[in-house]
């Protein structure tokens, strides 16, 4: 009878304990608020070759062998951007930037990022940061999130949507 109330008082102790929360391995999924940064001086991605718009040609070719590709065009299916980020002189504190694909913006300027969509992720340390991003034709967008290793200094997002 002993033994018994030993082990439901084991049972009773090791619930109240209860279990631990999820490991999960991935950033907030909370959304984060735009904040100006003053020590952000330049944040840019341009395209480095864009494309211009053209007409649709249409064309009454019956098979391939028939198909007529007008001077210029490209089958290309990735494009390539200029990342720039530039930071003042008196900003000296390591930062660290996170580029992703998949992300959404809501009503209040809020952002929903999904880090596992990243297809960079660096440590920014020097006052200038160039790299050449290239994606594929189907990526409609791209989110930078700059975080600052000051805890008091909240993270800065850009994004950028393709046409």
């Amino acid at each position: 009878m002993n033994k018994l109330y030993s082990v439901v008082y084991l049972g009773i102790l090791l619930t109240g304990c209860g279990g631990g929360g999820g490991g999960s391995t991935s950033i907030s999924a909370e959304p984060v608020l735009i904040q100006s940064q003053p020590a952000v001086t330049e944040f840019s991605l341009k395209e480095s070759n864009p494309k211009e718009a053209v007409n649709i040609i249409k064309s009454s070719a019956k098979t391939s062998h028939e198909i007529l590709v007008p001077d210029g065009f490209s089958l290309s299916s990735e494009r390539s951007f200029n990342l720039r980020i530039a930071r003042s002189e008196d900003d000296s504190q390591a930062a660290y930037l996170s580029l992703c694909s998949d992300y959404q913006q809501y009503k209040d300027k809020s952002y929903h990022i999904n880090y596992d969509s990243c297809l960079l992720r660096t440590s920014l340390n020097d006052m200038n940061y160039e790299a050449m991003i290239t994606v594929t034709n189907d990526t409609t967008g791209l989110v930078a999130v700059i975080w600052f290793m000051d805890g008091n200094k909240r993270p800065l997002i850009k994004d950028w949507r393709f046409e």
